[in-house]
């Protein structure tokens, strides 16, 4: 009896460790080019597009919900590009943008924008 529960320990043991993840949740989560994105424009970002600098295309609106003054967003990537270089255009409640090209966001933490046609600000 006693050899039984040890089999059974030891078996349960031995399947259940390769689920145990070897590397800390934050460092499968994060990407370098994640970014925050501040609004500190009297508008709402209604819409924002991320595009590779080489691209003629923006792709879909990537927010899931507007971004008010004085607030922010976190965008994350998905894929397993190795590419740093994008395109990234805030569109506003009045259909005004801000585009900001060749944005290097492997080196950048934040873009902050302010409106008023090409104000921004990368950190």
């Amino acid at each position: 009896m006693f050899s039984k529960v040890v089999r059974n320990t030891v078996l349960v043991t031995t399947l259940a460790f390769p689920i145990v993840p070897l590397t800390s949740q934050n460092a499968l989560a994060n990407d370098i080019r994640d970014f925050l994105v501040y609004n500190n424009n009297e508008l709402e970002i209604t819409q924002l597009y991320v595009s590779s600098a080489k691209s003629r295309y923006w792709g879909n609106n990537i927010l899931n919900s507007d971004i008010v003054n004085g607030s922010f967003d976190m965008i994350t990537f998905g894929n397993s590009s190795n590419q740093c270089t994008y395109d990234v255009k805030a569109i506003y409640s009045d259909g005004t943008y801000d585009l900001m090209r060749q944005a290097n966001l492997c080196s950048t933490y934040g873009i902050t924008f302010y409106g008023h046609r090409g104000d921004y600000q990368e950190y």
